[in-house]
């Protein structure tokens, strides 16, 4: 095992995260180590750590194939770990903007890389340890080019796991898969309609239907004239409940952030009609930051797709322990309002909750003035 690492020449490979190439293959083997901050240490130097967590170096695609062979390996330990660690690298690939020619390339050849750990990494969803098994599941969602085969198989799995947790995290890795889809492959989202309307309206779990509910969101593209007919009509209900009572385990990025679980919430709800938002604005139990969040989703029913990264990238937008929500630029405000956006914009100018915290919101995304007067003067105008 790990022999071929010898005969690397990881000199002339390129740039490491920290430098030292040549201690690549010691610190490989280190991850068999009987000591359990040795093993944390060499998953660092050979992946990075901490600010350095998931960065891409011209070694990384030549690395990822000796840890896959530690990851066949039945007596590895920290396998969970070392798997996130890949995930960490793997969602850099699919998330990082602004690449350069030479960082593509890397990209492409550790997407290469991982792609040729499939085979083992389906294995693991079958007869790994829990742990193991929803780490795989993990780096799975990740692996955005192989949807055609990855979304069956991974349905596959979710049919034969019996473990709740790990049906959550693998209905969160289709959404991620669905989510990733261009508009060639959106006959994707047709063909699995039917079996995630199956799963929201009859599974026995609760929280699995919810994680069910949030994957048939992606299931709704711009050439998807009804709603209804993708998505079950008990999807609404479920995710206005999950935002009022969060009932899913928070992954592994929620932990520590359940304002982020509703931001998320949101941005699903926000794929459907402006009515569940709507009537999530007028409970009692919502708080002027949860208003402020229904509030941009909303406005993104009104004025947008409800999947439109550009504004859903500024989404964990403000600091919610300092006083308001204001964002950094701010655009000319609208002279006039179209009729069909008026209703939303009538309900934000009604509902108390919104304007408890002050925000620059309205004129940064959509040139809209920001004092509940002004706002509702332009729609009485």
């Amino acid at each position: 095992m790990l022999d071929g690492m010898e005969r690397v020449d990881w000199k002339s490979v390129g740039y490491h995260v920290y430098g030292k190439n040549e201690t690549i293959p010691a610190e490989m083997r280190n991850l068999l180590s009987p000591d359990p901050e040795v093993r944390e240490g060499a998953r660092g130097f050979l992946l990075g750590s901490q600010q350095d967590f998931g960065d891409i170096y011209d070694t990384t695609p030549h690395i990822i194939p000796f840890l896959m062979e530690l990851l066949a390996r039945d007596d590895t330990p920290d396998r969970d770990h070392l798997l996130y660690h890949l995930s960490g690298v793997a969602e850099y690939r699919l998330n990082h903007e602004y690449l350069s020619i030479h960082m593509m390339r890397l990209c492409l050849q550790t997407y290469d890389a991982l792609k040729a750990g499939l085979p083992l990494l389906l294995r693991l969803l079958g007869d790994a340890p829990k742990e193991v098994r929803l780490a795989s599941t993990d780096l799975l969602q990740y692996m955005t080019d192989e949807v055609e085969s990855l979304i069956p198989d991974l349905l596959t799995c979710f049919r034969n796991e019996r473990d709740q947790e790990v049906q959550i995290a693998l209905l969160r890795a289709l959404k991620t898969l669905f989510h990733s889809l261009e508009w060639p492959r959106y006959a994707l989202k047709t063909q699995h309609v039917p079996v995630f309307k199956e799963i929201v309206e009859t599974h026995p779990s609760h929280a699995v239907r919810v994680a069910a509910a949030r994957a048939s969101v992606e299931l709704v593209d711009m050439f998807s004239l009804r709603v209804e007919d993708r998505v079950s009509p008990q999807v609404a209900d479920l995710l206005v409940q999950e935002f009022l009572t969060p009932s899913v385990p928070l992954d592994y990025k929620e932990q520590g952030s359940p304002s982020y679980h509703k931001d998320e919430i949101v941005k699903d709800l926000a794929r459907l009609k402006p009515e569940p938002l709507l009537s999530l604005l007028k409970h009692p139990g919502i708080s002027a930051e949860d208003a402020h969040v229904i509030a941009r989703g909303l406005l993104v029913c009104a004025f947008l797709s409800g999947s439109d990264e550009s504004h859903w990238r500024h989404f964990p937008s403000f600091d919610k322990r300092a006083e308001g929500a204001i964002y950094v630029r701010h655009y000319a405000a609208e002279r006039t309002i179209a009729y069909g956006r008026k209703s939303i914009l009538q309900a934000l100018v009604d509902a108390d909750k919104v304007w408890e915290l002050p925000t620059n919101l309205f004129s940064f995304f959509y040139g809209l003035p920001d004092s509940r007067d002004a706002l509702r003067a332009l729609l009485d105008g």
